[in-house]
């Protein structure tokens, strides 16, 4: 018998799975598992929980993957975004006095997953030193509230880096980095993480084993194919979202 749980078996095992299935996704494709895993957890979670619990289990993620990845990972554009992170989270902090409502976060977090899903994302050709402090500082800043800004930092690392490998082990460091900065923030903010423990243990674990068959497939896979397949199955979850 597993101890008392914040949520049920059966969510337990969809969280899970969910977690396996998003971390293999992004670390063949290189986006998109994050936001799944986000529109999951604003369906079956209290939503006041949903950016914390999404912070920790793509921390996670993105830890395993950064590890794995390591000599890929372009240091220079690390380091700058490493520094538009921090400033980023510290101007959200004064902010969080002003929460949102449970309803205007669910419909912002589906309004948000939705405009990631079917909108272009920008694209920043320009190899420029500031323009990676100054979007770390901006996606930092908007990750307080949603979390899932994996595919607009994918949208542009794709073009600062070169090929998928070093994509996808600068995406990891950098989008991990931001993961962190916001655990601490709301540890401070005084979120409870203990009643989450094993939750998070089991989802953490499955992307660990999700990011190892992932990197195997890494550039195997017809990306039209599952961008298709992920851009309904997230337009589902979103109108789900609005819905609840």
């Amino acid at each position: 018998m597993l101890p008392e749980l914040p949520i049920s078996q059966d969510t337990l095992l969809l969280l899970v799975t969910t977690s396996f299935i998003a971390s293999a996704w992004t670390a063949a494709i290189g986006v998109g598992g994050g936001t799944l895993v986000l529109a999951v957890l604003v369906i079956v979670v209290p939503v006041t929980a949903v950016v914390p619990l999404h912070s920790m289990v793509q921390l996670g993620s993105n830890s395993g993957r950064a590890v794995m990845t390591y000599h890929h990972i372009s240091k220079p554009i690390f380091n700058r975004l490493l520094l538009g992170t921090t400033v980023g989270t510290v101007m959200a902090l004064p902010l969080s006095a002003f929460w949102l409502t449970e309803h205007q976060l669910t419909l912002l977090l589906a309004l948000f997953t939705l405009t990631v899903t079917w909108l272009p994302l920008p694209v920043i050709q320009q190899r420029k030193p500031r323009n990676e402090i100054i979007f770390g500082a901006g996606l930092s800043f908007l990750g307080v509230f949603v979390s899932a800004t994996g595919p607009l930092v994918a949208a542009y690392l794709r073009h600062q880096t070169n090929g998928r490998h070093e994509l996808a082990g600068t995406m990891a460091a950098s989008v991990g980095t931001m993961n962190l900065f916001r655990i601490v923030l709301f540890t401070g903010l005084g979120f409870t993480w203990t009643e989450w423990v094993l939750p998070l243990a089991l989802m953490i674990g499955a992307g660990f084993i999700g990011t190892r068959l992932g990197l195997l497939l890494l550039g195997r896979i017809p990306e039209a194919t599952f961008q298709l397949i992920l851009k309904g199955v997230l337009t589902l979850l979103a109108i789900m979202m609005i819905a609840r």
